[in-house]
Order: C-alpha cells, then structure tokens, then sequence
C-alpha cells in the first residue's frame, strides 16, 4: 500500500519579510486609493506647481525674465516650488494615513508607522515623477533645467524628504483627535512658503531681516537646490546643509520618540 506524503509546510517567514511584505502591500494600496478614479486629481498635481509659476511669469508680462545674470526665473520657481511641495505634502499628508487606514491595524501584522511610511513613499514617488515631468518639459520648452550638480542634488532632496517625513509623523501625535490643532497647523505653511524664498529671492532684503530667516532650516533646503542647477548662482549668505540636517534628524528622533509613546492610541477607536 503506497502512503501518500503530506506536502510540506512552507517555513516560516522572518519577521523583516513581513514587514517588507505589509508595506509592499500598503503602498499598492496607496497609490490605488490615489489613483483609481482620480485622474484629474493627479493632472492637478502637475498643473499645481505650474500654475504657480504661469501666475508669477504673468506678474511680469510673460516675458523671459530672469533672477539673475544666471538663473532664468522659470527654472527658479520650479526648483523652489516641487521641492517645497515634497516637503508640504509629506509633513501634511502623511498624519492623515493613521485615520484613512485604522481599519486595518486590526492585524497583527499591521502598525500604524507602517501606514504613515507607505504614504511617505508614495508621496515622494508621486511628486518624484512631478519635479522631473516639470524639469523635462521647461527643457523641452529651451531652459536650462538640468542640475549640473545631481549627486549634490539627491544629498539635499533626501534632507528635504527627512525632514518632511520627520514633521509628518511628528504632526500625526500632534493632530490625533486634535481637528483644531491640524487646522492651526495647516495655517502656518502659507507664511512658511513665503518666507522660504520659494516664489521670490530673498537677496533684497535688508541684512537684519534676513538673519532672522535664517533660523528657517527650509530656507536653506530650497537655496541650496537651485545652486545644483546653477552653477554661478550665489546662495544667501550662511546658507549650508548641516544646519537643516540637524533639523531633520533632531525632528525626526523626537517625532520617533513621541509615536513610541503614542503608537498605542492610534488603534484605539475615537
């Protein structure tokens, strides 16, 4: 009588492919949710920053002005405006992941930093692909809309990443069950766009004015991407990459250090 062999059981699976499989798994459905049905919602996202700079360009009469001798102002709104916009979606963005994906931490498997980590992916893949559709196309057009400096250029952009991640997941203890405080919060990155010389050089302003905007870390992230592209282009006076990197991994400890404390309310209904 021939016995038939159980199929063997498949081993089990270390806790790091887990994990890997979880975000997989809640990136998919990021850009699922993002996508499916919303079209024009993505169109958008390219149309944004263009129309910020369509308006400026008609502040000047369509002309091709430049900021400088070496920077045409097309190409320094787009490298202030996307890099600005990464670092704002994923500071606002990300804290909204806990609320639209709390069903499913119900699974063991599941953690709320899970959530928040995949919609930080997704963001910055998204508006990725947004910076260099928007690059391309003042190419196309006949900018100089290449960085002449790339690898510079990612150092600086993961900064801009960090932070915004930092504040993100730092926001999300801040904002939970707290709609008043999200609102106020939400309120503060209008002067943070203007005071971050996104839409205007900040060269003109007198000196006492401009040492007081130096203490913005976000200011210095977004000088320091337009030299990449710029070769000749001055930054402002003080401008360098430690201060907002300290920025960046202090916001980021301290934001890891408060989901520690908290992790436990966000699954937590109400």
């Amino acid at each position: 009588m021939q016995v038939q062999s159980l199929p063997a059981t498949p081993p089990p699976r270390s806790a790091l492919k887990i994990q890997r499989a979880v975000l997989v798994a809640l990136v998919i459905r990021e850009l699922r949710t993002r996508v499916q049905g919303r079209w024009l919602g993505l169109l958008w996202m390219l149309l944004e920053p263009l129309a910020h700079v369509l308006l400026i360009l008609a502040l000047f009469g369509f002309r091709r002005q430049t900021v400088s001798s070496t920077m045409e102002l097309p190409v320094f709104l787009v490298t202030g405006i996307l890099p600005f916009f990464i670092f704002r979606n994923l500071a606002r963005r990300v804290p909204k992941a806990v609320s639209t994906n709390r069903s499913l931490f119900s699974y063991r498997q599941v953690k709320p930093f899970d959530a928040l980590l995949a919609r930080g992916v997704v963001e910055v893949g998204l508006y990725s692909a947004v910076y260099l559709s928007a690059l391309l196309l003042l190419g196309w057009v006949g900018y100089h809309a290449f960085p002449v400096a790339p690898l510079e250029l990612m150092v600086v952009s993961t900064v801009i990443v960090i932070l915004g991640f930092g504040l993100g997941l730092l926001f999300s203890v801040l904002i939970h069950n707290r709609p008043r405080v999200d609102t106020f919060i939400g309120m503060l990155f209008l002067p943070l766009y203007i005071l971050s010389g996104v839409i205007f050089p900040l060269h003109s302003l007198p000196y006492e004015y401009r040492q007081w905007l130096m203490w913005n870390p976000v200011l210095h992230l977004i000088d320091l991407s337009r030299t990449m592209f710029i070769p000749h282009y001055q930054p402002l006076p003080g401008v360098n990459l430690t201060y907002p990197a300290a920025w960046a991994l202090g916001v980021s400890a301290l934001a890891m250090c408060a989901y520690r404390v908290y992790r436990h309310r966000f699954v937590s209904v109400g």
